[in-house]
């Protein structure tokens, strides 16, 4: 079973149950499950294709998880990058100017 499948399914069964806890928030997995669904959206209406790669780029946080599970909902790979990595050492800025939304890249 892919885990984000996983994720919707907990929370169809346990919509309440608590899925994340830090210490600023509690996540149930219906919380989680819209959350990831609402974000998988925008990235699939920004051009993000299944099989993309997308950066995740921040600590090691519950928006992270989010972040993590909308790459896959939207049919993504998702990378985790070190939030103290120096983003200009990043060898992306290419690829973000050849994927703006007004033209799709072809399957």
């Amino acid at each position: 079973m892919r885990i984000e499948c996983f994720l919707s399914e907990s929370a169809a069964r346990d919509a309440e149950k608590t899925a994340i806890v830090t210490r600023e928030r509690r996540l149930s997995y219906g919380e989680l499950d819209r959350m990831t669904g609402s974000l998988a959206q925008t990235l699939a209406a920004n051009g993000v294709l299944r099989d993309d790669r997308v950066l995740v780029f921040m600590d090691n946080c519950w928006e992270a998880a989010v972040g993590i599970f909308a790459a896959l909902k939207a049919g993504a790979t998702f990378s985790p990058i070190n939030a103290s990595t120096k983003a200009a050492s990043l060898p992306i800025s290419s690829t973000i100017a050849s994927r703006r939304p007004s033209s799709p890249r072809q399957n």
